[in-house]
């Protein structure tokens, strides 16, 4: 199995934190018969203890690293699910692997996401890198500079991809995972070498509906103004005055998750999401994510139909350029879940299912937020788009 990879999947849903993970972990390596695993891959629900969870699987699977993260609801090849733990197990001779993590990420992201590749660049055992998968804080607006840290340590041309833990939407802590250990406002970088590959796919179907407006006043996820007018204006020229009102005392509805705003990519036909996740009493909009002055900016629309299609085209991305593949990872944004509904959640994961075919293990997990290049099929992969709304598909293979 010299250029082979071997990837298993176990998961529990036990109330008791500690036997669900221990049950996750022993179930994935009965999968493995003889077979020693190298790698752990770990998606725990935030409604578990996370010391408790980690422990679990940490005692089952004894010294073989462990990375991952905790959930807005895991996945399963049969669909999603919730209160689960889900262990990934990666087995082979020639996989070459290290990791590392930074910590403090919401007080200086960008120092974070150098320390998390410096630690993995040193632990690396040499050769040529495949890329890089990060595990990271979904709470942090400010998640474009850990990525730009990580990219200034291993380089723009590095694949660097990921999605960002979650907390059931309760939006109080995530909790990432490294080792045995469990971390808050942290990053955790998974860097993987060749002869392996990483296949990434990444889409969302939202379509734009209003005309583009650009961004004049904007700090950090603050959006204040747009065409130099306050920035909720966008939604009250097509939901009326009285709608929005409701929507800045809800919160992230339904209506801000279906008519997120997207802004303009590096084509024509690209869009990065931004969720709303409140209104300000002076017209601003608290989004999910980093928005730049300057940057053009349309209302978008989503729909079921669109969503499920757009999964499918991810999953067709992500193994077109692996040529075995050993397993998918998904990372489904959270919003989504909710956009979707719970039967068509699961005709989106049976969408992906049906592409990558019925032999292959799938898991993952819902997200607060995805990364991949901007632009997958250019020659550069120096622009990483952070979405929200985004499923991004990750296959790892040969």
């Amino acid at each position: 199995m010299s250029d082979t990879l071997i990837a298993t999947i176990g998961s529990s849903a036990h109330p008791d934190p500690t036997q669900a993970g221990r049950e996750a972990a022993e179930t994935a390596q009965g999968e493995l018969s003889s077979l020693q695993p190298r790698l752990a891959i770990v998606f725990g629900s935030s409604w578990f203890n996370q010391e408790a969870l980690l422990q679990g699987v940490h005692t089952s699977l004894g010294s073989i690293p462990i990375v991952g993260e905790s959930t807005a609801g895991e996945i399963l090849s049969e669909g999603p699910t919730s209160h689960s733990c889900i262990v990934v197990l990666l087995a082979s001779h020639s996989l070459t692997f290290s990791i590392g993590m930074g910590e403090e990420i919401h007080q200086t992201p960008r120092k974070a996401g150098q320390r998390a590749a410096h630690t993995a660049m040193r632990e690396f055992p040499g050769g040529p890198r495949a890329g890089c998968l990060l595990f990271g804080d979904g709470l942090v607006t400010g998640y474009a500079d850990v990525v730009r840290g990580v990219q200034e340590v291993l380089g723009t041309e590095a694949l660097i991809v990921g999605g960002m833990a979650g907390d059931d939407f309760r939006l109080l802590r995530t909790s990432q995972y490294f080792n045995g250990r469990v971390l808050t406002h942290a990053v955790v970088a998974l860097l993987l070498g060749r002869p392996f590959k990483i296949g990434t796919g990444i889409e969302h179907g939202f379509a734009p509906i209003s005309r583009p407006r650009q961004v004049t006043r904007a700090q950090a996820n603050i959006l204040y103004e747009l065409d130099q007018q306050p920035a909720a204006a966008v939604y009250e020229e097509y939901f009326g005055h009285d709608l929005v009102q409701q929507m800045q005392q809800d919160g992230l509805t339904r209506q801000g998750i279906a008519y997120p705003l997207g802004l303009q990519g590096t084509t024509a036909d690209q869009w990065l999401l931004r969720n709303v996740l409140s209104f300000g009493t002076d017209g601003s909009l608290r989004c999910s994510g980093e928005i730049l002055e300057g940057a053009w900016l349309q209302l978008m629309m989503g729909s079921r139909e669109l969503a499920i299609d757009a999964a499918r085209r991810a999953a067709q991305q992500a193994i077109r350029s692996v040529n075995r593949v050993a397993c998918v990872l998904l990372f489904d944004s959270v919003v989504r879940r909710r956009l979707l509904g719970p039967r068509h959640a699961a005709m989106e994961i049976a969408s992906i299912r049906e592409t990558i075919g019925p032999s292959i293990p799938l898991a993952g997990c819902y997200t607060y937020g995805e990364h991949a290049p901007a632009d997958l099929a250019s020659s550069s992969l120096e622009r990483i788009g952070i979405q929200t709304g985004s499923i991004l598909v990750v296959a790892l293979g040969v």
